[in-house]
């Protein structure tokens, strides 16, 4: 009789380790897909900063383009300036 009750005791055991260990899996197995989201997030967060700080030094490139593009035009204008003085000058 003690036989049987000690088999049922060693199969309740392993039943509990069992269970125990599927319960270990389960909340392993949720760190886990939780750290893949963080992760990927993360990886899509970095992403967009990386997009946005091309988009911010293209503006820039394009506002220093602009600039020069100012600053020519008014030399020209300048130049253009001088030249019509000259003719007038020389007009008299």
């Amino acid at each position: 009789m003690k036989k049987n009750h000690s088999g049922e005791a060693l199969e309740d055991s392993n039943l509990e380790s069992t269970a125990l260990s599927a319960s270990k899996v389960e909340v392993l197995a949720s760190i886990i897909l939780t750290l893949g989201y963080s992760l990927s997030t993360l990886a899509t967060i970095l992403s967009l900063e990386e997009e946005e700080e091309a988009i911010q030094i293209e503006n820039e490139k394009s506002n220093d383009q602009n600039r020069q593009y100012r600053q020519m035009y008014k030399q020209l204008q300048h130049v253009n300036n001088r030249l019509d003085s000259i003719e007038r000058k020389l007009n008299r």
